[in-house]
């Protein structure tokens, strides 16, 4: 089963193993036949130069990102 979450397409997010923003383009744990705990994000700010502006991660570490944060 994909985790609870409250995220949606065009969130802001950020996660717990790279640091930068992106934003949720897509997200895959909707699916009955076979649940996924991915999302499709495309990067703000890419982690490194050799990271692609699309990208599919896993939903359990992302979190909401804090602009008041920064």
């Amino acid at each position: 089963m994909p985790p609870a979450h409250d995220l949606k397409v065009g969130d802001l997010v950020t996660c717990t193993c790279h640091d930068a923003v992106a934003i949720v383009i897509q997200l895959f744990d909707d699916h009955d036949d076979v649940p996924m705990n991915m999302a499709k994000l495309w990067w703000i700010r890419r982690p490194d130069k050799r990271t692609t502006h699309v990208w599919m991660h896993t939903i359990a570490r992302l979190k909401k990102y804090n602009i008041a944060a920064e």
